[in-house]
């Protein structure tokens, strides 16, 4: 890293810090921390830039970071007049001026992405802008503006929200308090706590932010110096901008709420909006997540590439609950309930759907459908068992396709008979697929909607066997029941991810599972037979895979640990729960139809 110094228009030093050498041809990233941090903030971006670049073998971005007036190893003004919005704007100026470069893409957090809001309206800095990333920090008068905009109930929560997320605003203004509480360490010790919200992730890093006394007592004049006008009474007509914007929404955000940071007007087309898993402080803890999409935001810009007319309303802005615009994969979609999952997802403007199963001539009956939906399909013929196979198909779904946003885990087989005629073959078969796919399936793709930080949904179909034990359906009852407890396990561990997983439990689905179940102990003809009455009779309850289809793609969009699917399913359930001896009194009868 190489500091210079150069100096504001006022006459304050500001320590500007190139975490590259500055080479011209490339793009410059240039970073503009909040409070109470310092540039330092920024280390963990900058060294994730640099492994994202290192298989290239030289830096592809120009980094630089500054500390902002009063902050780091940058000077002060001599009274508060020089933290004003005007002056900050100013400052960024003059840096882009020291560095020599054309533009600049501009990346803000908290009272950086503040600054970076104003200058990106600003006629005379507008121009040297190339693309701005921001972070946990809205443009002060579309926040005054937010605070008047409910017009439903839900909207007025939002807002409420946000008035108490920002009551801490209210003690800044306050003369003296401030001081002492940050000299106490009182301060210091609430923004060390707000800071460990949204740290929960597996990939979350705990790197130390340095901050000294005087970056928490000098940013309180970013406060006293800019609010509360802009908030308590915007102008009537709010600036625009015609800079290509990305905005990263934390999911989990303290200080600045999700709707609010929605709630950017002045976002011209070509613009995005992403959600993304992580508190306040995301760019310390999931710098490798700020790092991506902030490079891919820049090559996006450079190449021409962002959507034109793209607006908050679309649907790769959406949230990880939502189906329209998002990539989805389900197995065993060959058939049955698979395949009626994956065209009720492209009906429900899925982008495309990745079709996975065994046979191969039902996957590519099922992508003709989903094409025929609307959506994009892609076919992969994988046994869900093998867990190699398994891996290399989420690596090639990556490359080809990107991450998958929605799983559907559904493959499975069935097999009846009772314990002592259950071979150990058989057992290896129902557990490998019905079992082992669904653990295969979420640990393959479940990694990567982890390491991408966005959050994502894992629906694993299990069935009312699992809580309707039955001995003349030990095995497929076993795996079933196994597939309930494992989605209730992962809903918890991935929790902090933002990963939603559900169980799907469906009752007698008249799909072609009856045809093809294994009955152990059973004569080939016997077992012909057993087929053709249960067939029949799932035909006679004629619950359909479409109907079934419907309740898992609005189980994505509410995200319940437990659906039970028809009412026999619902029934088996509230009995599991009311009167569990009943249901193991049941379980005593063989409901096989030899």
């Amino acid at each position: 890293m190489v500091t210079h110094t150069i100096t504001a228009s006022d006459g304050v030093p500001l320590a500007v810090h190139a975490y590259t050498e500055i080479d011209k041809r490339r793009p410059t990233i240039l970073a503009v921390h909040g409070y109470p941090d310092n540039h330092h903030v920024w280390d963990g971006v900058a060294d994730e830039l640099g492994q994202r670049c290192s298989a290239q073998y030289h830096a592809k971005y120009n980094f630089v970071a500054y500390d902002v007036r009063g902050s780091g190893e940058s000077g002060s003004p001599d009274d508060r007049s020089g933290y004003q919005l005007p002056q900050l704007v100013s400052d960024i100026g003059t840096v882009i001026d020291g560095l020599g470069v054309d533009q600049v893409h501009l990346l803000g957090h908290d009272w950086g992405s503040i600054q970076c809001w104003t200058a990106v309206t600003e006629d005379s800095v507008m121009g040297r802008i190339a693309s701005f990333t921001s972070i946990s920090g809205p443009h002060l008068n579309y926040a005054g503006r937010f605070l008047r905009s409910p017009r439903t109930p839900r909207a007025a929560l939002d807002v409420a929200k946000q008035i108490l997320a920002s009551s801490y605003l209210w003690f800044f203004l306050c003369p003296v308090a401030p001081e002492v509480a940050i000299r106490s360490g009182a301060t210091v010790k609430v923004i060390e706590a707000v800071g460990r919200i949204g740290r929960s992730s597996s990939r979350s890093q705990r790197r130390a932010v340095p901050r000294s006394i005087d970056d928490y007592l000098n940013g309180l004049n970013l406060y006293r110096a800019n609010i509360p006008a802009p908030i308590l009474a915007p102008p009537p007509l709010l600036p625009r901008t015609r800079v290509p914007m990305q905005v990263l929404v934390a999911r989990k955000d303290f200080f600045v709420s999700p709707a609010l940071q929605r709630f950017t007007g002045s976002i011209p087309a070509g613009s995005r909006v992403i959600p993304i898993e992580g508190g306040h402080w995301v760019v310390s803890s999931r710098p490798d997540v700020i790092a991506r999409l902030t490079s891919e935001w820049v090559d996006l810009v450079i190449e021409g590439a962002a959507p034109a007319g793209r607006s908050l309303s679309d649907p790769a802005n959406a949230s990880p609950r939502e189906v329209r615009g998002k990539l989805a994969l389900v197995t065993g979609a060959g058939a049955g309930i698979g395949r009626a999952t994956a065209v009720e997802l492209a009906r429900q403007g899925a982008r495309a759907v990745v079709i996975v199963d065994r046979d191969l001539a039902g996957a590519n009956e099922t992508a003709e459908a989903v094409r025929a939906a609307g959506a994009e399909a892609a076919v992969y013929q994988v046994d869900v068992s093998d867990e190699t196979a398994m891996n290399n198909l989420a690596a090639q779904v990556h490359n080809k396709h990107g991450v998958v946003d929605i799983l559907v885990n559904n493959a499975g087989i069935g097999i009846a008979g009772r314990f002592l005629e259950t071979t150990s073959a058989h057992w290896d078969t129902i557990m490998g697929v019905n079992v082992r796919g669904v653990i295969n399936g979420s640990r393959a793709f479940g990694a990567e909607m982890v390491e991408r930080g966005q959050g994502g949904t894992i629906i694993n179909v299990s069935s009312a066997a699992a809580f309707l034990p039955s001995k003349s359906m030990v095995a497929y009852g076993t795996t079933k029941a196994a597939v309930l407890a494992l989605s209730e396990s992962l809903r918890a561990d991935l929790a902090d991810e933002g990963i939603t997983v559900t169980a799907v439990c469906p009752g007698f689905v008249n799909t072609n599972i009856a045809k093809s179940t294994i009955y152990a102990g059973m004569t080939a003809e016997q077992q012909e037979r057993a087929r053709e009455k249960a067939d029949a009779g799932y035909r006679r309850r004629n619950y359909t895979p479409e109907a079934t289809a419907k309740a898992i793609v609005k189980a994505i969009r509410t995200g319940p640990a437990v659906l039970p699917i028809a009412a026999e399913s619902k029934i088996g359930y509230a009995l599991r729960r009311i009167s569990p001896s009943l249901v193991r009194r049941f379980a005593r009868f063989d409901i096989r139809q030899r």
